[in-house]
């Protein structure tokens, strides 16, 4: 008897290990059933979750593309960001008229700008115009045209915009006399530039309420005295303060208007203050821009002058091509 039951025991134990196995075969079998469609169900969702990753960075993209932004570029109120390029080509033409009429000055030509987004949240800018001029003073007239004054600056990006505070960036920036300038030299004067090398400090604000944009800028100029004739002529220092706001009215177009304000200490010309010289200067700018594509944009201002020594109009045209 002991020996029967002894000899059933293996027997019954393979059967037993057999039994488990199959079972343990089909809950693999299960599991791996579950898992593929898990996997059929997954996959599509992480398509879409990553297709949707692609087209917020496109959307992203497109914002910084958007006219508004474009224009604010322009303004000084946003920096390109970094790696990004820009190249503008623009054209401007001003107009002034004494007050007796015995005085009127055409001025127009191109210029040339680089913008370029750097890391640390900073951009150099850097433009070169071209300059004619017509000019009539009395029974004087001048015809003439040459390069004006080249100008290269740095901004940084010193705040975010924030709920509760704007967005600041501040700029230095050198402009470098290479216009011709014979103002305090010829009884024939030419003027494509000012013909003194000067520095400027300035520091930008600007607060979204989209779709509006408020912006503002603060400059401190100091411009370095020249010998002129054999006389030391010194211009002064100036301070400048611009305010304006933007309109985003589409993805593709935007409206701004901003009033400029220089204010100017006396010109010295050997020493002896020159009256007048210290008239504020006022200028009321309206205009807008449009973005063409994807990488070149159309910005268009119209300047009036709202001082007696402002130009009476001033237009300019630019066309930044971005890449």
């Amino acid at each position: 008897m002991t020996l029967l039951i002894s000899s059933q025991l293996p027997a019954q134990t393979v059967e037993e290990l057999q039994r488990r196995l199959t079972e343990k075969e089909k809950e693999n079998q299960q599991l791996r059933q579950r898992i593929m469609t898990l996997e059929r169900e997954i996959t599509p969702s992480r398509i879409e979750q990553t297709r949707r990753g692609q087209v917020a960075i496109q959307q992203e993209e497109e914002e910084s593309n958007r006219a508004l932004e474009r224009a604010l570029v322009r303004e000084g109120g946003l920096l390109l960001s970094p790696g990004t390029r820009e190249v503008e080509a623009n054209f401007a033409y001003s107009y002034r008229e004494g007050d007796s009429s015995q005085f009127r000055r055409h001025s127009f030509g191109p210029a040339l700008v680089f913008r370029a987004g750097l890391p640390w949240r900073s951009q150099i800018e850097a433009s070169l115009p071209y300059v004619f001029e017509r000019r009539r003073d009395g029974t004087v007239s001048t015809d003439s045209d040459g390069i004006g004054d080249f100008t290269i600056g740095l901004s940084h990006q010193l705040l975010n915009e924030r709920a509760s505070a704007p967005a600041l960036i501040g700029a230095i920036q050198y402009m470098a006399s290479t216009g011709k300038n014979t103002i305090f030299e010829s009884t024939r004067p030419v003027a494509h530039g000012t013909g003194f090398d000067s520095i400027q400090g300035s520091l930008a604000a600007l607060k979204r309420f989209d779709p509006l944009v408020i912006f503002g800028n603060y400059s401190f100029t100091h411009t370095f005295s020249e010998n002129k004739g054999g006389m030391k002529v010194d211009l002064g220092n100036s301070h400048g303060l611009r305010f304006g706001t933007a309109l985003a009215t589409g993805p593709d177009t935007s409206l701004r208007a901003a009033l400029s304000m220089t204010f100017f200490e006396k010109t010295r010309f050997g020493g002896v203050p020159i009256p007048g010289t210290d008239d504020a200067l006022g200028i009321l700018e309206l205009g807008g821009s449009a973005v063409l594509n994807g990488s070149m944009a159309l910005d268009i201002l119209l300047g009036i002058g709202l001082t007696s020594n402002a130009p009476d109009f001033r237009v300019t045209a630019a066309l930044p091509i971005r890449f």
